[in-house]
């Protein structure tokens, strides 16, 4: 029985190799992209699952709401929240908080320094909480002392060159070259790719010179340090249960925020949940991703599977005709309809079989450069992971035989007086089959390319719209301010521009905030930046009224004055940037209901600079300080950019911090900001390119089958006096109308679709109709070239050739 399936099989797909090729190559194709696809949607989804009891590990979030302004979600948290929480007890199991710092490191004395990546320092109780596997050490008492720090088997290889060096010292190398030595206790195993959470050196917080040690010290609570707060709860337990002793706990900070007019709130959220959470100011871990955009990708995958399993159906059903003797034949000599039925599904499942290995073939070839295109770490090894075999085969049954049931239904269809006698009953249905191919296919590509323009343009306009952009090249260092090395770069041949201000000005971390109250007694919580008299020429930040701070002008600290956005101009009454000159506000660090101001005069308002196109600026004001720590942006040309790196180099090994340079082009930052958006266009763009190749064969081998099945209609029409022109135009219009459309269909489904996912932004691009007609008038004439050519030949043959045909 097989080996009647096995020949037959072969010996139909021997019959029309072109037919066989386009068939076979076009549904390997969708099911790569469908397994690339899944792939991507199963790791995203996979978030934190290799944390023991994950569903009972909740990070506490806060969310924070000014005075016109939307809602702002914080995971930064007080710094007594973990005690107090430790000390309502049940249901709570243990409570830990992180502060992630990025120290110069040495592995002891002599080694050579290096910048300490994934550094935190954690409560004695991080791993009650987050319960990993020790491959050293013990986990229980590795973090009891001060002074001991706990390394991931990635993080001992780097520093020390071998896997478990627990006892060795790690030092931490100060700016000034003090020394704090830390003991290795213990060794973990390196976290997975899926996770939110980036810990590599996980240092005690009990030491003194630990940031959670003096925030427990200070005689007042801190609410301005990058804490984050974890809990472990017992078994059973909802974030809903949690809220009570939140709100118990944090309702002290929500009358000290209304005296400003703020509303504070907070909740526990599921450590599973954070991946696909709101975006917030979390110092430390990886961006999240919107859920939408992953649910929009594995539609695509599905999309362009569909595609594929289409075209597979029209051409085995097309084909058909070519198979109604064989069919007769069968019928005559006594074949059932069941078994034919039997035989032609066998033959898809063993031709939907052979592309499924062919496109797992084509996933193993292509996946390193997806990897590298989208800058994630997708596996494909069925050694490691067998149970990817029941998907896959699953895949396979679903498609083999929903792809084949029609062609087999339809073969097996056939009447042996028709088929001997050259009719084609039972073959009407192909041409409408045919014409419903080119509806799907190219509805699809045309959706996936309005789709793949329009996120490129919003994230285009997102990195243009940043901080400095337009600009030559900015390279950005976290380093001291207060070093006088901005002054020595500035020096440096090809640098145009140098500025060391705090993080939170270039939008590179969270913004201090304070309180400021306007004459009018109103009140509010700005943010709040350091920045140096060549902030603003670096930015790009011109004033819309007034001046700005200048090197010219010395006294502008001195003198207490500010610079305001437009935001903060608005929210504190001003009708216009000009009424704002001159005008006084006093200015708290402290937020509370009186707290001790200081008066300021503003000089100077300058355009809103939002730290992304997800959402409005807030209201900013900018201080003329140098910030002890902070960003030293250096501006130059893309010309000079390697000769100022050499140079930068060298100055930073004569006056650095001790540690290696670091320094990151601003343009770079910016799009790991939108990574979730790249992703998401290039995987788009992916999909249309494989939209496009199926389309293209698809329509192609159903073009050249329906020229083949016409032949003899054709030569009539031209023994009657029809010219190449009037037959070329005839069978191109019967392609060309489905592919019409086609093109309104995807076009009007994919316009409606981005138009709500641009909602998402609160800085967006305008949806062009030009753009959309470019892309209507571009599928139209790609599908004329594919069927062109197989049309005009046959158009152009002579018509004895033609009515010799059968």
């Amino acid at each position: 029985m097989l080996r009647n399936l096995f020949a037959s099989t072969f010996g139909s797909l021997a019959l029309g190799r072109l037919y066989a090729a386009v068939t076979l190559i076009g549904l390997a194709l969708g099911l790569a992209a469908a397994i690339l696809t899944a792939l991507f949607v199963r790791q995203q989804y996979s978030y934190e699952a290799f944390i023991p009891g994950q569903e009972r590990v909740f990070r506490m979030t806060g969310t924070v709401a000014q005075p016109g302004q939307p809602e702002r979600v914080s995971a930064v948290t007080p710094s007594i929240l973990a005690g107090a929480l430790a000390a309502r007890g049940d249901p709570i199991e243990a409570v830990a908080r992180l502060y992630q710092d990025d120290p110069v490191v040495r592995a002891g004395t002599g080694a050579a320094p290096m910048r300490a990546e994934g550094f935190v320092w954690a409560d004695p109780g991080i791993f009650r909480v987050l319960p990993f596997a020790a491959t050293a050490g013990n986990l229980d008492t590795a973090l009891a002392e001060p002074g001991t720090v706990v390394l991931t088997r990635g993080a001992a290889q780097r520093l020390f060159r071998r896997a478990a060096p627990v006892g060795d010292a790690l030092d931490i190398v100060a700016a000034t070259g003090a020394v704090q030595r830390l003991r290795v206790t213990a060794i973990i195993a390196d976290l997975p790719p899926e996770t939110h959470l980036d810990l590599q050196v996980i240092a005690s917080g009990l030491g003194a010179a630990s940031p959670l040690a003096r925030a427990d010290a200070s005689p007042v609570p801190t609410i301005n340090l990058p804490i984050l707060t974890y809990v472990r709860a017992k078994a059973g337990t909802r974030a809903a249960d949690l809220q009570p002793a939140l709100d118990e706990i944090i309702r002290p900070f929500q009358a000290m925020a209304a005296a400003s007019g703020t509303k504070v709130g907070g909740y526990a959220m599921p450590i599973a949940a954070i991946h696909f959470g709101p975006p917030d100011d979390s110092p430390h871990g990886k961006p999240g991703v919107d859920p939408a955009v992953v649910v929009a990708i594995g539609v695509v995958g599905l999309l362009i599977l569909a595609m594929a399993s289409t075209s597979y159906i029209a051409l085995m059903t097309a084909r058909a005709g070519r198979r109604g003797v064989e069919v007769a034949v069968r019928k005559a000599c006594g074949a059932g309809r069941r078994q034919l039925l039997a035989q032609f599904l066998g033959e898809s499942l063993l031709v939907s079989l052979a592309a499924l290995i062919l496109g797992m073939g084509i996933v193993e070839l292509i996946l390193p450069a997806v990897n590298g295109l989208l800058g994630l770490s997708l596996a494909f090894d069925l050694t490691r992971e067998p149970g990817l075999l029941l998907p896959l085969i699953a895949i396979w049954l679903v498609v083999g035989l929903a792809s084949g049931f029609y062609p087999a239904f339809v073969l097996a269809s056939f009447r042996p007086s028709a088929a001997l006698g050259g009719g084609t009953a039972g073959l009407a249905a192909p041409a409408s089959i045919g014409r419903m191919m080119v509806i799907v296919q190219f509805a699809t590509l045309a959706a996936l390319l309005v789709a793949a323009v329009t996120v490129y343009r919003q994230t285009d306009f997102a990195i243009g719209s940043a901080l400095g952009a337009g600009r030559g090249p900015v390279l950005t260092i976290a380093t001291s301010c207060r070093s006088g090395l901005s002054q020595a770069v500035r020096e440096l041949p090809g640098v145009s521009g140098a500025s060391c201000s705090a993080a939170g000005a270039f939008n590179l971390a969270p913004q201090g905030a304070v309180t400021a109250i306007n004459r009018e007694g109103r009140r509010f919580t700005p943010g709040f930046v350091d920045v140096d008299p060549h902030f603003f020429a670096l930015a790009g930040l011109k004033p819309l009224a007034g001046r700005v701070f200048s090197p010219e002008r010395e006294g502008d600290a001195a003198r207490h004055e500010l610079v305001i956005n437009q935001a903060a101009a608005r929210h504190f009454g001003f009708v216009s940037p000009q009424a704002a000159i001159g005008q006084p506000l006093a200015v708290s660090l402290q937020v509370g209901p009186n707290p001790p101001t200081m008066p300021y005069t503003i000089i100077g308002v300058v355009p809103d600079a939002a730290a992304s196109v997800l959402e409005p600026a807030g209201e900013l004001i900018y201080n003329a300080a140098t910030p002890e720590w902070g960003v030293l942006a250096v501006e130059t040309s893309a010309a000079g950019l390697p000769d100022v790196r050499r140079n930068l180099d060298r100055l930073w090994r004569a006056i650095g911090d001790g540690g290696p340079l670091e320094a990151r082009l601003l343009a770079q930052v910016e799009a790991d900001r939108y990574r979730a958006t790249i992703i998401q266009g290039r995987v788009i763009g992916a999909s249309a390119l494989v939209a496009l190749v199926i389309s293209a064969m698809g329509l192609f081998a159903l073009s050249a089958f329906t020229v083949d099945r016409r032949t003899k209609e054709i030569g009539v029409r031209r023994a009657m006096g029809a010219s190449s022109g009037a037959i070329v135009g005839l069978l191109l219009w019967q392609f060309l109308l489905p592919v019409l459309v086609a093109c309104a269909i995807g076009i009007g489904l994919s316009y409606v679709a981005m138009v709500h996912w641009l909602e998402r932004f609160a800085s967006r691009i305008d949806p062009n109709i030009w753009i959309l007609a470019s892309i209507a008038i571009g599928t139209i004439i790609f599908a004329l070239a594919v069927m062109s050519a197989q049309v005009v030949a046959a158009a152009r043959g002579k018509p004895v050739d033609a009515l010799r045909y059968e």
